[in-house]
């Protein structure tokens, strides 16, 4: 949790930046800590109430890097509320603060995910929304502190391919390990050989049940994006694995974006991207996961090929 002096430092900030306008805040409350960032609920003195993210520069993100990161989120939460499918909060923007940066958004009163069949039917209608027909994003942002590249690409296995080699590349597995994960890159087209005609969805790209909730009228909001344009398959990764989502969510959902072929052989390629993510983010706690993933995806080869 940052200090009072660091607190003081983020209100002057904010203050002076003119995001705004004529008002000024009087009152930042702590409603949030993590590793990656501080979070807040700012009161002004005309009554208003905003949400405000603050991250802390070190030897890993320097100060443009913080802003860089936030102005990535900032056009990721503008590109869900594109598709209308899902309450997100509206982004005011972004600044600078002696010891890192900051985000600015509206505030909304949460509540923990109640109706998870509603959420389930507003996820589908985003990935259904139309947008691009490649896989990408106009920029690239991050997944945690973790960048995130999102060049534009018409194969939606060569994004993946990239997106999986970033990661493998800073992974501290042992040899087994990354022997398995230069065969999977290797062997990656075959997954898709069942669903040649991939259309490109709108992600959000880290969704755990820690990015999503409902307001005060029941309306699912969802939050803190790493977006892009991809295989809607992919988001379901994230959410398996840390998710804490309900069957009736997951029903909901395909009754309207049936499971395609080979759904479940592609499933632990998608998990296996944040467990990855999470391995370069947090260490090696993460290690014995990723190897096991990476086992049974290895084993669902060498089991196709005997077939």
């Amino acid at each position: 949790m940052a200090s009072t002096e660091s607190t003081a430092k983020l209100i002057r900030a904010l203050n002076g930046s003119g995001l705004l306008a004529d008002d000024t805040i009087t009152l930042l409350t702590s409603i949030g800590s993590s590793k990656i960032n501080d979070t807040y609920m700012a009161d002004t003195a005309n009554g208003c109430q905003y949400f405000v993210k603050h991250h802390i520069a070190d030897a890993d993100m320097d100060q443009q890097s913080c802003i860089k990161m936030f102005e990535a989120e900032v056009a990721g939460l503008n590109a869900l509320r594109q598709t209308g499918a899902f309450r997100v909060p509206r982004p005011l923007g972004v600044g600078p603060v002696s010891d890192g940066a900051f985000l600015v958004t509206e505030f909304i009163q949460l509540q923990p995910l109640s109706d998870q069949r509603r959420f389930g039917q507003a996820l589908a209608a985003m990935h259904l929304a139309k947008g691009q027909d490649k896989f990408g994003f106009h920029m690239n942002n991050f997944i945690g502190t973790t960048p995130q590249p999102n060049s534009w690409n018409e194969s939606w296995a060569d994004f993946l391919y990239m997106r999986l080699k970033f990661q493998f590349d800073q992974a501290p597995f042992p040899e087994k390990a990354q022997k398995q994960a230069e065969r999977l890159l290797a062997n990656l087209p075959t997954f898709f050989q069942d669903i040649p005609n991939i259309v490109p969805s709108m992600i959000h790209g880290d969704l755990w049940s820690g990015n999503c909730a409902t307001d005060e009228n029941g309306e699912p909001v969802v939050y803190d994006p790493a977006v892009y344009w991809g295989h809607n398959e992919s988001e379901l990764g994230i959410m398996r694995l840390f998710g804490r989502f309900s069957d009736e969510l997951y029903e909901a959902y395909h009754a309207l974006i049936p499971k395609a072929p080979g759904f479940d052989k592609r499933a632990p390629i998608y998990e296996l991207y944040h467990l990855v993510n999470h391995l370069n983010m947090f260490g090696v706690a993460y290690l014995d996961r990723c190897t096991r993933l990476l086992q049974i995806i290895c084993d669902q080869l060498a089991q196709d090929r005997a077939n």
